[in-house]
């Protein structure tokens, strides 16, 4: 990364947004279902941790000089294919992205529960993303 002061922001912000989220849903999901303020407030700090990490994954392929790719979940597949990250990593990146999709197209069609189920596994993948980032 060519401004490793700016990555390094980025990086701990969004590692700032995670530990909020992790917080939030490491509540039984009924708790969480029912505090309706409480829901969104985790669901927004994880669209903001990844919408970092989204962003931290753009930066990294353009400060590469490699090709861009065709849509914001590709962007991990070009670091994959460029052995920054791993396939397993950018499959589990790609999907995350999917969760991301679902909460900013609205919130009253959004699966909270599935979210709350999915969030431990994403957020330990952003936080092993940001650690390969960090280690550029």
């Amino acid at each position: 990364m060519v401004r490793p002061d700016i990555v390094a922001k980025k990086v701990a912000r969004a590692a700032a947004w995670l530990d909020s989220a992790a917080i939030a849903y490491a509540k039984p999901v009924g708790e969480l279902r029912d505090d309706v303020s409480a829901r969104d407030l985790a669901a927004f700090y994880l669209f903001l941790a990844i919408q970092e990490v989204i962003d931290l994954a753009a930066h990294w392929v353009a400060d590469a000089g490699w090709q861009p790719p065709d849509d914001v979940a590709s962007t991990f597949d070009v670091l994959a294919e460029r052995g920054a990250i791993s396939r397993d990593m950018a499959d589990e990146l790609r999907a995350i992205v999917r969760v991301r999709n679902r909460i900013a197209h609205g919130y009253a069609s959004v699966d909270h529960e599935r979210i709350h189920a999915e969030a431990p596994s994403g957020i330990a993948t952003m936080r092993a993303f940001l650690a390969a980032v960090a280690r550029g």
